[in-house]
């Protein structure tokens, strides 16, 4: 039973570390990562402090001039919680690897090591920017409160 667990821990840390020798791919891991639970806690909070109607658009001036459901919240958090799943499965599978594999050209292993730094960069960069749009709606929401 142990051993069951301690696989599919494994599998787990194999899912989102796909590389644990590169240590800027494990670090930008963990950021993500971290903005992710800051993520889940800003929808927590939102989520209990915001009443039933939330701004969902803004003009150019940062002011809310679409009003929505406090149930579209969830998209503030389901978007990037995908994304980051859908990345970590192509970083996970050795897809990037294969499409560069080729025997006439030796830098191919440099480029689809490039192309997996990018995907963990914009991994982190599609969840941070989620970080800022719910902080931004819930600040404008209390906005509306008061």
């Amino acid at each position: 039973m142990q051993k069951k667990i301690l696989m599919s821990v494994n599998r787990i840390k194999l899912f989102f570390f796909p590389d644990p020798q590169k240590k800027n791919f494990v670090f930008i891991t963990y950021l993500t990562i971290s903005l992710l639970a800051i993520l889940l806690l800003e929808f927590i909070i939102a989520w209990i402090n915001l009443p039933d109607n939330v701004p969902i658009h803004f003009n150019l001036k940062g002011e809310a001039d679409h009003y929505g459901d406090k149930s579209s919240l969830w998209v503030l958090l389901i978007v990037p919680v995908t994304i980051f799943l859908v990345a970590s499965a192509l970083l996970q599978s050795n897809l990037i690897a294969l499409s560069f594999k080729s025997e006439k050209n030796p830098g191919d292993k440099q480029l689809a090591e490039e192309s997996k730094l990018m995907l963990y960069i914009v991994r982190a960069a599609v969840v941070f920017v989620f970080c800022i749009l719910a902080a931004i709606t819930y600040w404008q929401g209390q906005q509306t409160i008061s």
